[in-house]
């Protein structure tokens, strides 16, 4: 009888709310820390790139932090770092996320930093450049790991045509061909209120969180 009515309490704790313009809110109202954690998905990621384009995803996730239409890559980073925050992105096959983390004070300007950067990403050639590089490093470094080989075979025998058998990573000839007007193109189509969830747990009412 314990456990069920600890289900039955965490259950009420959770209030799902869908917005006039489609975003799906998820609210997690809980007291005991002083913080709030913010997970905004997308339905997007890898398995919507054109397989031309694969890596898209993980690419657009690596410089959607480094530049808005009004700030720079440094001044995001100082924005977050001067309060302690934490703020990222991250591309997975079935979804792309932007993950937020501070305490209750400074929840609401880390959210309008967020809010910056999902609806305005710069894609600054340099920042592109430099991450497509990187990308590339980490595609080759895993053709030298065993495990990775392995594992790649497998996926490729299990899913075979499916996006699900290629690499959130992409491959060399595909990444190598990357624009920054890709990043722009894949932004405008998918990054839409009607296309987020957005979770938020923390010292919060389901009210403050609709606001």
């Amino acid at each position: 009888m314990l456990q069920n009515a600890t289900t039955s309490q965490s259950q009420q704790l959770i209030h799902p709310m869908v917005l006039d313009n489609g975003i799906v809110v998820i609210a997690i109202e809980n007291s005991a820390a002083d913080i709030i954690a913010t997970r905004i998905f997308m339905r997007t990621g890898s398995q919507w790139e054109p397989r031309e384009k694969s890596g898209l995803s993980h690419l657009l996730a690596a410089v959607l932090t480094k530049g808005t239409q009004s700030l720079s890559s440094i001044e995001i980073a100082e924005r977050v770092e001067s309060v302690g925050a934490q703020l990222s992105a991250d591309a997975a096959t079935d979804y792309f996320l932007l993950s937020l983390k501070t305490v209750s004070t400074d929840w609401l300007n880390m959210l309008e930093l967020a809010g910056q950067l999902l609806r305005s990403p710069s894609f600054p050639e340099t920042e592109v450049e430099l991450e497509r590089y990187l990308t590339l490093q980490d595609i080759r470094s895993q053709k030298e790991q065993p495990f990775s080989v392995a594992f790649e075979q497998l996926r490729k025998a299990m899913y075979q045509d499916h996006p699900y058998a290629l690499s959130v990573l992409g491959t060399e000839a595909t990444v190598s061909g990357l624009l920054r007007s890709d990043l722009e193109r894949y932004h405008q189509t998918y990054f839409r209120p009607d296309n987020m969830v957005i979770s938020l747990a923390g010292r919060l009412t389901p009210e403050e969180a609709v606001e």
